[in-house]
């Protein structure tokens, strides 16, 4: 067993074991907490399965990149988010997307919360399911239907750039190329694990939907149905404690070593 799927299996025995009641967590103090508060960096990694026209089933690989802000109170967490890029790597040569740096960087997500637990095992973070929605304004981001159509209330043009929603570029077998005007619900949450007060790796479990507003090929308003991969060890997240001097570019440019770092969990 790898690292990586140990500390998965640690994390699950924390929260089952807490609980079911069994083996209780002692109170603890606020001082046997690792201060986690400060700059973060943050790596997402996806893998999402799609049945699209003309190309057929794929996987997309998804590497996401944010900067990351703790406060926190004992064992309570607050973090806000600023997202610096995403890279799509589908498994296909027939298949292309991209969403541009300023499109990711123009998502304000709301701010999320996790907590830290203790037992015989490492020091567990966690938390609960948190959604984003990219394109639109929700009253009620977890439930509403996404808009569908470009006129809806609702829909804001995300990026400054025109166009309604979120641009997402594509092309499909070199020959079929255009932009996408899209709506997303974007739902994960997280369970890893403080390797020390630097550095937090662990898995993700995720959902997105997305509804197309609009689209500069009419191939690209095709229906199509996308998941995420089966197998829950291939979607995992690094974060790793950084200064005021990082920006997004430190990131990109720091992008193999946070990489290794999941490579050895």
């Amino acid at each position: 067993m790898n690292r990586v799927r140990c500390f998965s299996l640690i994390i699950a025995m924390c929260w089952i074991v807490g609980a079911t009641g069994a083996g209780q967590i002692a109170p603890q103090a606020a001082d046997t907490w690792p201060d986690l508060s400060g700059d973060w960096a943050m790596i997402q990694i996806l893998v999402a399965t799609a049945d699209l026209p003309i190309v057929g089933t794929i996987h997309i690989d998804t590497l996401v990149g944010a900067m990351t802000q703790i406060t926190q109170t004992e064992s309570l967490l607050l973090l806000r988010d600023r997202y610096c890029f995403t890279d799509a790597k589908p498994s296909t040569m027939l298949f292309r997307t991209d969403i541009a740096d300023i499109v990711m960087q123009s998502i304000l997500p709301p701010a999320r919360t996790a907590e830290l637990s203790r037992l015989d095992c490492d020091i567990c973070f966690h938390h609960e399911w948190h959604t984003e929605i990219r394109g639109a304004v929700l009253e009620n981001p977890e439930t509403d239907a996404l808009p569908t159509d470009s006129e809806d209330p609702r829909v804001i043009d995300l990026e400054g750039d025109g166009h309604p929603g979120m641009t997402i570029q594509a092309s499909i077998l070199g020959l079929f190329t255009g932009e996408g005007y899209a709506v997303q619900r974007y739902r994960y949450r997280l369970d890893g694990t403080v390797l020390n007060a630097d550095t937090i790796i662990g898995t993700i479990d995720w959902t997105s939907e997305q509804t197309v507003l609009a689209a500069t090929n009419p191939l690209f308003m095709e229906s199509f149905t996308d998941g995420t991969h089966p197998d829950p060890t291939f979607h995992r997240f690094v974060m790793v404690r950084t200064d005021a001097s990082w920006t997004c570019e430190t990131l990109r440019e720091r992008l193999p070593e946070l990489l290794a770092l999941l490579d050895d969990g």
